[in-house]
């Protein structure tokens, strides 16, 4: 995918450098404008993510990332964070793009591949940083309460391993749980958020039986009375 990896390099540290200086949570886009879908794109930067340390991982899943984004209307929007621990000034890299006649999806795509491809080179260059706990329902949260209503189809993609590491759950340890979490009344429907996918889900972990537990505990708190109508967790595609 990468075949010049330092134009790969030089195109993720200027989206970082752009990226900086929005405040976390914060959506810069212009609600009118964004008549299409809605992609939130998580970049965990936790230690247990492979996405961090695995060049040759981090490629497969931003070609996955790349072809979603590929099929999307105009006036959709992307949105990339990071999320690791709680302290928000660790993650930096935010960035909102439009899709429009002139911003195409495909252009899109290219750049966010490079971005992904790039994240273990970036982390071992210190411009991300590797985090030692991993929030990712407290991420989830925030970001659903900055879009507010999901009237057009909403799609959150977690590129992680799925190991809520926080005050939630300890998912590492045998037989945790993740609680149960109304980020909004689940009767209203205008706040379920279409789709929750975390690519990579399990990776890493050493049996399977692991790697079904959290994936039933992600779609026991995603779908029925949580935030979003629908679960996908994927390991491998």
């Amino acid at each position: 995918m990468l075949n010049h990896v330092p134009w790969a390099r030089f195109v993720c540290l200027c989206l970082c450098a752009y990226a900086s200086v929005l405040p976390f949570g914060e959506v810069v886009a212009d609600p009118v404008k964004v008549q299409g879908e809605r992609l939130i794109i998580g970049l965990d930067l936790s230690q247990s993510n492979p996405l961090v340390t695995k060049p040759l991982y981090a490629q497969k899943l931003a070609k996955r990332v790349g072809d979603q984004i590929r099929g999307l209307p105009l006036r959709s929007l992307v949105l990339i964070r990071t999320f690791g621990d709680s302290d928000g000034t660790r993650n930096t890299l935010r960035i909102d793009e439009v899709v429009s006649a002139r911003n195409r999806p495909e252009t899109i795509a290219a750049s966010v591949e490079l971005l992904i491809a790039s994240v273990p080179q970036l982390v071992s260059d210190g411009r991300l940083e590797m985090q030692p706990s991993t929030h990712i329902i407290a991420f989830i949260k925030t970001m659903h309460l900055a879009i507010g209503e999901c009237r057009t189809p909403t799609t959150f993609i977690l590129l992680s391993d799925g190991l809520e590491d926080s005050e939630y759950a300890r998912l590492k340890n045998p037989g945790a749980h993740l609680p149960p979490l109304d980020i909004r009344a689940p009767q209203d429907k205008r706040f379920k958020c279409d789709e929750l996918q975390i690519l990579g889900l399990g990776e890493g972990l050493p049996r399977q039986s692991d790697v079904d537990h959290l994936r039933d505990e992600w779609q026991n708190w995603a779908s029925g009375d949580g935030p979003f109508q629908r679960f996908s967790g994927l390991r491998d595609w």
